[in-house]
């Protein structure tokens, strides 16, 4: 990869704390700093701090310590001329970043550093949708680096576009949250967000009587997954290797070695409001394959419902709402390093 322009930006309040991400951040700047003519810096905390040298531009917004300031920045970033992005966060702010991307109608490609919760977690994770490097950092060339697409998930509410997921959206009423001093917990998805971290383990339902999950599809016709209040958590999953083993009891993995390209499923239980524990053994689950272009819509969600891109809280859903999602074979790009 050949780029006289390059965008360094992190979250500073991602998973691995802030003295670490902003480690990773430093040494990134500092190898590819001196490879381009110009290095794009997020503000502040989200990389100016670290990022300092003579082809350094400050751009960006970093004031509602919120989504909104990375998909701004990258917006920026990338109207300024950028032909990669380097990224230290979590995965959440890749989707964060290609959203920004997506509404610039130009996506270039992502060298994504792990300094999240679940892309650090998981050191043997085999799906990683931008994650480039994990662990300490290794200096690379950029000529060294080639680009690889990247498939996900595309969900828009009433007809427009609201996020990019790369490994399920769902519509769940409780978010996974980590505090600063590293506890993980799960908060009101609504109330985060509104800017509150409100701790609870239980959540109201999200169907109704009037909740309908269908599928659309030229090659399968119009499928009704599910009507009813007895639905919980209905998401959307891409069918890649690895996920695929835990979505639906397995049956992403039956999907995917059929050529399918993603599942639609939920709990038939709806008192599970989260992951299920072993209180609700056994758990039932009803599940559909789908083709890439296919669309589930579902519609009448119980008022004040949560839709989520992974694990990111991106909207509130009412009995109005028509939430439709896709699987996209090139959402995104991916940065890697050229196999020797």
């Amino acid at each position: 990869m050949n780029a006289e322009c390059i965008g360094i930006l992190c979250n500073p309040t991602a998973g691995s704390g802030l003295p670490r991400i902003h480690e990773l951040t430093r040494q990134a700047f500092e190898c590819l700093g001196p490879q381009v003519a110009k290095v794009l810096v997020a503000p502040g905390d989200m990389g100016e701090v670290v990022c300092r040298g003579n082809n350094v531009e400050v751009v960006g917004e970093n004031q509602t310590r919120s989504r909104q300031d990375t998909m701004a920045t990258v917006q920026q970033m990338v109207r300024q001329g950028a032909e990669l992005l380097v990224i230290a966060a979590g995965d959440g702010t890749y989707n964060d970043a290609l959203e920004g991307m997506q509404s610039n109608g130009r996506v270039i490609p992502i060298y994504g550093i792990a300094a999240g919760r679940f892309n650090t977690i998981y050191p043997k994770r085999t799906h990683d949708p931008f994650v480039s490097l994990r662990g300490d950092f290794r200096p690379f060339r950029l000529e060294d680096l080639v680009a690889e697409d990247v498939m996900g998930v595309r969900t828009s509410i009433n007809g427009t576009v609201v996020s990019y997921a790369f490994f399920w959206a769902v519509v769940c009423n409780l978010v996974a949250y980590t505090d600063a001093q590293g506890e993980f917990m799960t908060v009101d998805a609504a109330a985060y967000l509104r800017g509150q971290i409100v701790p609870v383990t239980s959540a109201r339902p999200v169907a109704t009587d009037v909740t309908r999950i269908r599928l659309v599809s030229q090659r399968l016709g119009e499928i009704e997954v599910g009507r009813g209040p007895c639905m919980s958590m209905p998401m959307v999953v891409q069918v890649t290797d690895e996920i695929n083993q835990m979505s639906a009891a397995g049956f992403g993995g039956w999907a995917n070695f059929m050529g399918y390209q993603g599942i639609v499923y939920y709990y038939t239980n709806p008192e599970i409001t989260f992951l299920p524990s072993h209180e609700f053994f056994p758990v039932e689950t009803r599940a559909v394959a789908f083709y890439a272009g296919d669309q589930v819509h579902i519609t009448g969600l119980n008022e004040g419902s949560v839709f989520q891109a992974d694990s990111t809280a991106i909207a509130v859903l009412g009995p109005q709402d028509v939430l439709t999602a896709e699987v996209v074979m090139d959402l995104g790009q991916k940065a890697v390093l050229r196999s020797r």
